[in-house]
């Protein structure tokens, strides 16, 4: 129910147009996302497609050829079988955000580093932190001052045994 909500919201924000020339050049922008978390490797053995949602602070405007993003992220994925508890996964990430072809073109290059963290339903089973990198591709959509964005995530040492937790969220953001 709360992410049918988030989503709504999100969709509300997106559809509003009227972006001013102005916020295109922004040095400094805040954002929300919200999408899919696709499970990989180790965790989708247990666990479903599950929900994303973020808060974004981007640093340099979307005309430059860099750009620093620092995101901050909540993904839950629901258990495959009655055995296994949900996993929630919380991060916060910092990533260098670069164009492919030139500066004027939509298409942009993300990755970076970042510190996550992990909470299953199981009990007695406790939550653990570690860092991870990540890295991805998204298009900017100057009509709403927003983006689509797919990241490759891989959470060193998150799961039983020390393996990792590797997920692919697809993000559709706005950004103020």
């Amino acid at each position: 129910m709360k992410i049918s909500v988030a989503v709504l919201i999100l969709l509300g924000a997106v559809l509003v147009p009227g972006v001013s020339g102005a916020q295109v050049d922004d040095q400094f922008a805040w954002g929300v996302s919200a999408g899919a978390a696709i499970p990989a490797n180790y965790l989708a053995k247990d666990h479903n497609t599950g929900a994303t949602a973020g808060l974004t602070l981007a640093f340099g405007g979307v005309g430059q050829l860099f750009g620093v993003k620092v995101d901050g992220l909540y993904n839950r994925f629901s258990a495959k079988s009655d055995t296994g508890g949900t996993a929630r996964i919380l991060g916060g990430t910092v990533n260098f955000v670069t164009t492919v072809f030139g500066n004027q073109d939509r298409l942009y290059l993300t990755g970076g580093v970042g510190a996550y963290g992990i909470r299953t339903g199981v009990k007695g089973e406790a939550g653990k932190n570690d860092f991870g990198l990540n890295g991805g591709i998204g298009l900017w959509l100057p009509f709403v001052n927003g983006f689509i964005e797919a990241r490759y995530h891989h959470f060193y040492r998150a799961l039983a045994n020390k393996k990792p937790a590797v997920f692919v969220p697809i993000t559709i953001g706005v950004l103020f």
